[in-house]
């Protein structure tokens, strides 16, 4: 396990991992949060577990000592050092953003062929119908994936309704990008900022507010 990306601005820190199942982990089971402990033990998946403590070694290393997790009613993780934390992991890959002023939402995802398969079923029509033949790549259906998922992780919302209720309007990629969306919630339309990292394996999302 080594740091593969770490990212500073004025009010945002991200650490990316890149996991090794030959590696040592700079953190171990018996040193995480009572939560987190409960959690790891719920884990039986050998990868899914690598994942999990890759998320909070990189939490550990942003924060420069073993994180405290705890967690909301709907599982979003919380510090009570930071206004905003979020973890993300996919594969080979861990990711941790944390913010003293902001609340924040972050999403990993490797890409996968399985994306073009379930593209109906997180992608509204008209965003279907934005993406030109050229353009409908794993590398934009995951970075759509991704964009909706660190909103779901920023708002705490996991019964949003990918298609119904999160839209994203169109964006170029590249190696990074900007873009935005819409969230309907509770009668109200809302707009986050997104960002977008691209990598050769994986893309990666956040936003804020």
């Amino acid at each position: 396990m080594a740091i593969y990306k770490e990212y500073q601005w004025e009010h945002f820190q991200l650490l990316i991992w890149k996991l090794d199942e030959a590696d040592e982990l700079s953190i171990k089971p018996e040193e995480l949060s009572e939560p987190d402990q409960k959690k790891w033990q719920k884990i039986k998946n050998p990868q899914r577990r690598l994942e999990f403590l890759g998320a909070r070694a990189a939490l550990a290393e942003l924060l420069g000592a073993n994180p405290k997790l705890s967690y909301s009613k709907s599982g979003a993780p919380q510090l009570d050092s930071h206004q905003g934390v979020s973890l993300t992991h996919n594969r080979e890959y861990a990711a941790a953003m944390i913010s003293k002023n902001y609340r924040v939402g972050l999403d990993l995802e490797a890409y996968r062929p399985q994306m073009t398969q379930l593209k109906s079923r997180y992608l509204s029509d008209q965003e279907l119908n934005s993406l030109g033949k050229d353009e409908e790549s794993l590398q934009q259906l995951s970075s759509y994936w991704c964009a909706k998922e660190s909103l779901i992780k920023l708002l705490d919302a996991p019964e949003l309704d990918l298609r119904k209720q999160i839209r994203i309007s169109p964006f170029h990629l590249g190696k990074s990008a900007i873009g935005k969306a819409v969230v309907k919630k509770q009668g109200e339309q809302l707009i986050f900022p997104l960002y977008f990292k691209l990598e050769k394996d994986f893309c990666l999302c956040f936003s804020f507010h």
